[in-house]
Protein backbone atom coordinates (compact mmCIF):
# COMPACT_ATOMS: atom_id res chain seq x y z
CA UNK A 1 0.00 0.00 0.00
CA UNK A 2 3.01 2.50 0.29
CA UNK A 3 1.85 5.81 -0.11
CA UNK A 4 -1.64 5.52 -0.35
CA UNK A 5 -3.22 5.64 3.09
CA UNK A 6 -1.29 9.41 2.78
CA UNK A 7 -2.44 10.51 -0.72
CA UNK A 8 -6.08 9.70 -0.01
CA UNK A 9 -6.09 11.00 3.22
CA UNK A 10 -4.78 14.16 1.41
CA UNK A 11 -6.83 14.12 -1.41
CA UNK A 12 -10.30 13.28 0.80
CA UNK A 13 -9.31 16.44 2.93
CA UNK A 14 -8.83 18.42 -0.36
CA UNK A 15 -12.60 17.32 -1.80
CA UNK A 16 -14.37 18.12 1.25
CA UNK A 17 -12.63 17.74 4.47
CA UNK A 18 -13.51 14.12 4.32
CA UNK A 19 -11.58 11.66 6.69
CA UNK A 20 -9.84 8.74 5.78
CA UNK A 21 -9.18 6.85 9.11
CA UNK A 22 -12.93 7.48 9.78
CA UNK A 23 -13.79 5.60 6.60
CA UNK A 24 -11.32 2.80 6.71
CA UNK A 25 -9.21 3.25 9.87
CA UNK A 26 -5.48 3.68 9.62
CA UNK A 27 -2.95 3.42 6.65
CA UNK A 28 -2.39 -0.33 6.23
CA UNK A 29 -4.67 -1.83 8.46
CA UNK A 30 -7.20 -4.26 7.46
CA UNK A 31 -9.93 -2.20 6.12
CA UNK A 32 -7.18 -0.46 3.46
CA UNK A 33 -6.17 -4.47 2.51
CA UNK A 34 -9.85 -5.77 1.98
CA UNK A 35 -10.44 -2.22 -0.52
CA UNK A 36 -7.29 -2.56 -2.32
CA UNK A 37 -8.27 -3.61 -5.54
CA UNK A 38 -4.15 -4.58 -6.33
CA UNK A 39 -3.64 -6.90 -3.13
CA UNK A 40 -7.27 -8.19 -3.98
CA UNK A 41 -6.95 -8.73 -7.69
CA UNK A 42 -7.31 -12.21 -7.85
CA UNK A 43 -10.75 -12.45 -5.95
CA UNK A 44 -11.91 -9.55 -8.77
CA UNK A 45 -11.02 -12.11 -11.45
CA UNK A 46 -12.40 -15.08 -9.83
CA UNK A 47 -15.57 -13.23 -9.51
CA UNK A 48 -15.71 -11.67 -12.94
CA UNK A 49 -16.03 -8.73 -11.17
CA UNK A 50 -16.87 -6.10 -14.50
CA UNK A 51 -14.11 -3.29 -14.07
CA UNK A 52 -13.67 -0.02 -15.92
CA UNK A 53 -10.31 1.83 -15.54
CA UNK A 54 -9.73 5.54 -17.16
CA UNK A 55 -6.45 7.70 -15.90
CA UNK A 56 -4.68 10.61 -17.46
CA UNK A 57 -1.16 11.28 -17.32
CA UNK A 58 -1.78 14.45 -15.55
CA UNK A 59 -0.65 16.83 -18.53
CA UNK A 60 -3.93 19.39 -19.38
CA UNK A 61 -5.23 18.91 -22.55
CA UNK A 62 -8.62 20.08 -24.61
CA UNK A 63 -10.68 19.28 -21.50
CA UNK A 64 -8.85 21.64 -19.22
CA UNK A 65 -7.20 21.39 -16.01
CA UNK A 66 -4.07 23.69 -16.37
CA UNK A 67 -4.85 25.58 -13.64
CA UNK A 68 -5.19 22.57 -11.39
CA UNK A 69 -1.91 21.96 -9.94
CA UNK A 70 -3.01 19.15 -7.22
CA UNK A 71 -5.09 17.92 -10.18
CA UNK A 72 -1.96 17.25 -12.75
CA UNK A 73 0.16 15.94 -9.42
CA UNK A 74 -2.58 13.40 -8.23
CA UNK A 75 -3.70 12.12 -11.89
CA UNK A 76 0.53 11.54 -12.73
CA UNK A 77 0.89 9.49 -9.55
CA UNK A 78 -2.45 7.45 -10.16
CA UNK A 79 -1.17 6.61 -13.33
CA UNK A 80 1.12 4.35 -12.44
CA UNK A 81 -0.85 2.69 -10.10
CA UNK A 82 -3.89 2.27 -12.31
CA UNK A 83 -1.29 1.25 -14.87
CA UNK A 84 -0.10 -1.58 -12.60
CA UNK A 85 -3.43 -2.97 -11.40
CA UNK A 86 -4.14 -3.22 -15.00
CA UNK A 87 -0.82 -5.17 -15.76
CA UNK A 88 -1.39 -7.55 -12.50
CA UNK A 89 -5.45 -8.08 -13.63
CA UNK A 90 -4.72 -9.33 -17.12
CA UNK A 91 -1.73 -11.64 -15.51
CA UNK A 92 -4.04 -13.01 -13.41
CA UNK A 93 -6.31 -13.93 -16.09
CA UNK A 94 -8.90 -11.29 -15.95
CA UNK A 95 -10.70 -10.58 -19.01
CA UNK A 96 -13.46 -8.61 -18.02
CA UNK A 97 -12.13 -5.27 -17.90
CA UNK A 98 -11.63 -2.06 -19.99
CA UNK A 99 -8.59 0.34 -19.44
CA UNK A 100 -8.00 3.79 -20.94
CA UNK A 101 -4.99 5.28 -20.44
CA UNK A 102 -5.22 8.22 -23.16
CA UNK A 103 -2.26 10.61 -23.39
CA UNK A 104 -3.73 14.10 -21.72
CA UNK A 105 -5.84 13.92 -18.94
CA UNK A 106 -5.80 15.90 -15.27
CA UNK A 107 -7.98 14.66 -12.34
CA UNK A 108 -11.16 16.42 -12.83
CA UNK A 109 -15.05 15.91 -14.08
CA UNK A 110 -14.09 17.66 -17.85
CA UNK A 111 -12.01 14.35 -18.07
CA UNK A 112 -14.47 11.70 -16.27
CA UNK A 113 -17.51 13.18 -18.34
CA UNK A 114 -16.98 11.29 -21.40
CA UNK A 115 -15.79 8.30 -19.90
CA UNK A 116 -19.20 8.05 -17.39
CA UNK A 117 -20.91 8.56 -21.01
CA UNK A 118 -18.95 5.67 -22.11
CA UNK A 119 -19.24 3.65 -19.55
CA UNK A 120 -23.81 4.37 -19.21
CA UNK A 121 -24.31 0.80 -21.24
CA UNK A 122 -22.26 -1.09 -18.23
CA UNK A 123 -23.66 0.78 -15.51
CA UNK A 124 -27.29 0.09 -16.94
CA UNK A 125 -26.94 -3.44 -17.65
CA UNK A 126 -25.36 -4.10 -13.62
CA UNK A 127 -28.09 -1.89 -12.42
CA UNK A 128 -30.44 -3.74 -14.52
CA UNK A 129 -31.55 -0.39 -15.98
Amino acid sequence: QGVWPLLVTIAMGDAGGFNSVAMWGLGGGPAWRRNDPTLNVGKLVANGTRIWVYCGTGRPGELGGGGDVAGQVLETITLDSNKNFARQYQNAGGTNGTFNFPPNGTHGWGYWGGQLNAMKGDIQATLGA
